[in-house]
């Protein structure tokens, strides 16, 4: 049986993801800059739009789960939608400093959220799983030893 994506793991893929995203968003116009670079622009835009499916997929993967079982704060996904509505307006924004404060703007904010929701989804009392409750009712419905003297 396949197994879920773990949320730590989930959310650590997350926060890697939308760091590699910015790296490629700063490095990328500054490796073009040289003129020896500049066959990579195509291939460029193509990792570009990898890097914004990679973060929507991981993040629908691990957010909207993490909000509906276990935190219940929207703050997470308003997080991650508006990083990704950043992300998309660097996608068509092409002017120096507009286009690396978007994706700045929007890689911290995807990152942002799964930190978050990795924080929020730790820190939650109500999230046992079933086998882990069975075992505590199993422990307190045990008859209790008797003791003679």
């Amino acid at each position: 049986m396949k197994q879920p994506i773990s949320h730590a793991f989930g959310d650590r893929a997350g926060v890697i993801v939308a760091t590699l995203c910015f790296v490629h968003c700063v490095a990328g116009p500054a490796l073009i800059a040289f003129g020896s670079f500049s066959s990579l622009i195509p291939f460029s835009e193509r990792t570009e739009i990898l890097f914004m499916l990679a973060s929507a997929t991981i993040g629908a993967a691990v957010l909207f789960p993490g909000y509906r079982r276990r935190h219940r704060r929207r703050s997470c996904l308003a997080m991650f939608g508006s990083g990704l509505v950043a992300l998309l307006a660097h996608r068509y924004t092409h002017s120096g400093l507009a286009e690396l404060a978007t994706a700045l703007v929007g890689a911290s904010l995807i990152a942002g959220a799964h930190v978050l929701n990795r924080r929020y989804s730790r820190r939650c009392d109500c999230c046992e799983t079933v086998s882990e409750i069975h075992a505590v009712e199993a422990v307190h419905k045990r008859p209790k030893p008797e003791i003679t003297r």
